[in-house]
């Protein structure tokens, strides 16, 4: 019979040696990608976006940034030769600006069908060829199911693996690694004000 003290120091070793142990009052760290803004990283738990983890952001409108928040790190993948993908994007992205934030375009995978995105997502994830995924969730209802496994596939890999929902969309529970609500700053909202 095993008593509780011999329990004790092998229980204490494996929580050293294991990172990835969720233990009730921090969830576990691993490789993070720095997002180019001191003060978001500051923020961020790990001080960075989670590398092998599902991020999920919930813009208010189409356009608020919700690209431009990634750019730095994207670039940093593409800087260090891995390619990077964006999944159903709801717009065309501009190849000059992408490439003037330091994505190298020959490294950009761009798929358009919004029917196929999740199992898009899913397969680039899984075949961990890619350093960056960015899927914009198609306008149906997201399925459950479906965004489990774009989740395990994520952590499959250590690719930084961000699913960017459409707004007014309905947000299942999901024990993602990170999620941010993206509010549109007095600037954009002057912007926005002059097109009316």
């Amino acid at each position: 019979m095993t008593t509780p003290t011999t329990l004790a120091p092998s229980l204490h070793q494996l929580l050293q040696s294991r990172t990835d142990l969720w233990r009730g009052h921090q969830r576990p760290q691993g490789p993070v990608i720095a997002s180019g803004r001191a003060d978001l990283d500051d923020a961020l738990p790990g001080g960075g976006w989670p590398c092998g983890r599902l991020i999920e952001l919930l813009p208010s409108a189409i356009g608020v940034g919700e690209l431009s928040l990634l750019l730095p790190a994207l670039a940093e993948r593409c800087a260090t030769g891995w390619p990077v993908a964006l999944i159903a994007p709801p717009l065309v992205p501009c190849p000059q600006a992408l490439s003037q934030a330091g994505i190298d375009l020959r490294r950009l995978l761009i798929v358009r069908d919004p029917k196929q995105a999740l199992w898009a997502a899913e397969q680039v994830l899984r075949s961990a060829l890619c350093g960056a995924v960015v899927i914009w969730h198609p306008p149906s209802q997201p399925q459950l199911t479906a965004l489990r496994r774009l989740q395990l596939a994520a952590e499959h890999g250590q690719a930084l693996s961000v699913l960017i929902y459409r707004p007014q969309q309905t947000i299942p529970p999901l024990s993602s690694g990170l999620r941010l609500r993206l509010d549109p700053g007095p600037r954009w909202q002057r912007l926005a004000g002059a097109w009316r």
